[in-house]
């Protein structure tokens, strides 16, 4: 399991830089989720909009990893973290095309970065017991 990567506990200094980055991509995630449903919007008007959704999607998740990998993520585990997070995210995301879908969208990316930010290492724990669960 040690191929997966890991989590390696950052310095004060580094470890508040690294949140910064971190809620900016969750940020930029919520941006691109929002994209992904102005793209789903138009898919059966445009043969090319199915094919932009899972580029921006793919752009969301590697934004994601990168922020992940600021904080001490490494390997393929910031890549596992990432895919949740943007999966879960897109999957909640408020479909309404009102004012506030924006602030209640990036109320959801800070709610679900939460863990990420207060406590990296139990979330490297707890997807480390899960894959030990699932490919034991």
């Amino acid at each position: 399991m040690d191929e997966l990567g890991g989590y390696r506990e950052l310095a004060p200094p580094a470890r508040m830089i690294g949140n910064a980055v971190f809620i900016g991509m969750l940020f930029l995630t919520t941006l691109l989720e929002r994209l992904q449903l102005q793209l789903r919007a138009t898919e059966s008007a445009k043969w090319w909009a199915s094919n932009g959704r899972d580029a921006v999607n793919a752009f969301a998740v590697a934004s994601m990893a990168l922020g992940l990998k600021v904080i001490g993520f490494t390997g393929p585990m910031a890549f596992l973290v990432a895919s949740t997070l943007v999966l879960l995210m897109s999957a909640l995301q408020p479909s309404a095309q009102r004012a506030q879908s924006m602030v209640l969208s990036m109320a959801l990316a800070l709610v679900l970065g939460l863990p990420v930010l207060v406590a990296p290492k139990w979330v490297h724990v707890f997807f480390r017991r899960m894959l030990e669960v699932l490919f034991p």
